[in-house]
C-alpha cells in the first residue's frame, strides 16, 4: 500500500513502534518518514545518549542524570518502559557505589523538577506495578510481594540491594553486553530468578517479543586484581547458558579445592563441582584475569563448552588459598576438556605466593590449537629436579642437564604463533635452552607451522646476565629455522590479539 493512501495515526504507529530498535533507519528511508520522525528526534537522541552505554558513573557530574543504583533505573523503566530498549551495553558494575548523602526516600522521576514526595510515591507505585507485572516470579517460584518487601528492606539499609540488581535483569531484552555488579552475590530468591531469566532466554520466541537478555553476546564480572579480591566462579556459570552469549570476561575468579588449614578463610571458594543447566553451545571465547582456579575447576568450567576456540587464563594468589598451583595438572585439564576444538590458549602467571608443584605436560593433544602463550615455569616443571617442589622465586632450581625438555611435548604441530613469558632470572636459563636446542634442525618436523615467537627479556627489572645470553642464541637458531623471533622487554607486554578482546 503506498504511504499517501495510509492514515496519519497508523503512520504514527509505525514511528512510535520502530523506537529505538529501527527508528533511525526508517527516519532515513524517506522525506514523508523523516518528516514523521522528526518530533521523536530529540527524545531519541537524549534517551541513546543516556542508555546506549549504560553504566552508573560516567554522567555523575550530569544533574540530569541522577540514576546510582539498580532500584534508581528500574524506576526510570517503570515510569518509561522503553528506556530499556535503549540498553544495548549494561555496565552494571558500580551499583550503588555512588550513594553518599542520599536520602532515602531520593528515586529520580523522569522529570528533574518532580523529585518530590508525590513524585516519589507515583515512583514507588510504578516500580510495584512492574513487580507485580513481571512473569519471571512465577518462573522462579517467588512471590513477587515478598521480593518486594526484600527489596524495600534492602533501600532502608541505604546499601547496595541484591534483590533490585537481580530483578532488573529481567528487563533488558536488546541489551548485548553485560557487566554484573561488583557487590553481585549468591542469595536464595536471587539465585532463583537468575535461573528463571535464563530459562526463559533460551526458549523459542517471535523477534519483537525478545524475552531478557536473550541477546547478550558478551558477559563479565566486575572485580578488581588484587590478592583479597574474588569470586566465587559458581557465581558466573548460570550466565554462560545464555542462548546468543559468545565471550565471557571473569576477573579474580575462584575455583578451587578448599584447604585444609584451619588458619584459612574458604567462605568464597567453591567446595563443589560447576554443573551448568545447559550446554554453552554458542560460548567461543573465555578469559579468565587474575583467577585462581585449580585443575578440578578449570575441568568442571570447560566441560559444558563443545564450541570454545580461544581461552586466556592469568594465575592469582588469593588470600584463603594455600598458594600453590599445579600448573602441569592445569593444562592437562584444558587439554582433555577442550583440547580438540581449542584453537587459542594462554596461560600466565598475574602473582604467586606459593609453589609450583612438579610435574609434565603434553600438549600434542590439542589438535587445533594457532596460538599458544605459556610461562616458562611450565618447561621447567617439565624436566628431572633434584628439588621435589619448585619455589615461587625460581631462585634455587637446579635443572638436570641429562633429561632435555623436549620441544615436541610443548608445542603442537599446528601452533603458528607461540609466545613464553618469563621474568628473567637465570635459572630460567637451563630450561629455554634446552627447549629450543639444535631447534633450527627440528622445526620443519616438529613445529613445521611455527612462523612467529616472543620471548620475554625484561629489561626493568633486567634479566639476568645467562637468561640473556641464552635469548640470543635462542633467536639466532630460530632465524635459521625460518621463524621470527621477538624478544620482549617487558614481561607483561602484548603479544598477540586474541579472540574476545575488547
Amino acid at each position: 500500500m503506498a504511504l499517501s493512501l495510509m492514515s496519519n495515526e497508523i503512520l504514527d504507529s509505525i514511528v512510535i513502534s520502530a523506537i529505538p530498535e529501527g527508528f533511525e533507519s526508517l527516519a532515513l528511508a524517506c522525506k514523508q518518514f523523516h518528516a514523521l520522525c522528526t518530533p521523536f528526534l530529540s527524545r531519541h537522541n537524549l534517551l541513546r545518549s543516556h542508555f546506549y552505554d549504560f553504566n552508573y558513573f560516567e554522567k555523575i557530574h550530569d544533574y540530569t542524570f541522577l540514576i546510582r543504583t539498580a532500584f534508581d533505573l528500574i524506576a526510570r523503566i517503570a515510569v518509561e518502559p522503553i528506556v530499556a530498549r535503549y540498553i544495548l551495553n549494561a555496565d552494571f558494575s558500580k551499583d550503588s557505589f555512588f550513594m553518599k548523602g542520599r536520602p532515602r526516600d531520593f528515586n529520580p522521576d523522569i522529570r528533574p523538577e518532580n523529585f518530590n514526595i508525590d513524585a516519589q510515591l507515583d515512583c514507588n507505585a510504578s516500580v510495584h506495578d512492574l513487580l507485580a507485572s513481571s512473569p519471571y516470579f512465577k518462573v522462579a517460584g517467588l512471590d513477587w510481594n515478598e521480593y518486594w518487601t526484600a527489596i524495600d528492606e534492602d533501600l532502608e539499609n541505604r546499601g547496595y540491594s541484591q534483590h533490585a540488581a537481580a530483578f532488573l535483569l529481567t528487563l533488558l531484552p536488546n541489551t548485548k553486553t553485560l557487566s554484573l555488579p561488583r557487590r553481585w552475590k549468591a542469595l536464595d530468591a536471587t539465585d532463583k530468578l537468575v535461573n528463571a531469566i535464563i530459562s526463559k532466554a533460551r526458549q523459542p520466541h517471535l523477534p519483537a517479543n525478545k524475552p531478557s537478555l536473550a541477546l547478550v553476546t558478551s558477559f563479565r564480572t566486575s572485580y578488581s586484581y588484587g590478592p583479597q579480591e574474588r569470586v566465587d566462579l559458581a557465581l558466573a556459570t548460570p550466565f554462560l547458558a545464555l542462548p546468543s552469549l559468545r565471550s565471557f570476561h571473569g576477573l579474580s575468579c575462584v575455583a578451587t579445592t578448599p584447604s585444609s588449614s584451619p588458619d584459612h578463610n574458604n567462605t568464597a571458594i567453591s567446595r563443589e563441582p560447576y554443573h551448568l543447566t545447559f550446554r554453552s553451545e554458542t560460548i567461543e571465547a573465555v578469559h579468565l584475569n587474575a583467577g585462581c582456579v585449580d585443575a578440578a575447576g578449570i575441568a568442571a568450567f570447560l566441560a559444558h563448552m563443545p564450541h570454545l576456540r580461544s581461552l586466556r587464563y592469568s594465575h592469582c594468589t588469593k588470600e584463603g588459598t594455600d598458594g600453590g598451583w599445579n600448573i602441569c595438572a592445569f593444562i592437562t585439564a584444558i587439554s582433555r576438556a577442550v583440547g580438540p576444538h581449542l584453537e587459542e590458549l594462554s596461560i600466565s602467571i598475574r602473582e604467586l605466593r606459593g609453589s609450583i608443584a612438579l610435574g609434565k605436560v603434553y600438549m600434542r593433544d590439542f589438535q587445533r590449537l594457532q596460538k599458544l602463550e605459556f610461562p616458562l615455569e611450565v618447561a621447567v616443571c617439565n624436566t628431572t629436579y633434584t628439588e621435589t617442589s619448585v619455589t615461587g622465586s625460581m631462585k634455587d632450581l637446579r635443572l638436570d642437564d641429562a633429561t632435555p625438555i623436549l620441544l615436541t611435548a610443548l608445542v603442537p604441530p599446528t601452533v603458528t604463533q607461540l609466545s613464553i613469558v618469563s621474568s628473567g632470572i637465570d635459572a630460567h636459563a637451563p630450561a629455554l635452552e634446552a627447549v629450543f636446542r639444535e631447534f633450527a634442525a627440528k622445526k620443519a618436523q616438529i613445529v613445521p607451522k611455527l612462523e612467529e615467537f616472543h620471548l620475554s627479556c625484561p629489561v626493568s627489572p633486567s634479566a639476568g646476565d645467562k637468561y640473556k645470553e641464552v635469548c640470543e642464541r635462542v633467536r639466532e637458531e630460530c632465524e635459521k629455522g625460518g621463524v621470527v623471533c621477538t624478544l620482549k622487554k617487558w614481561e607483561s607486554s602484548a603479544r598477540f590479539t586474541w579472540d574476545g578482546e575488547e
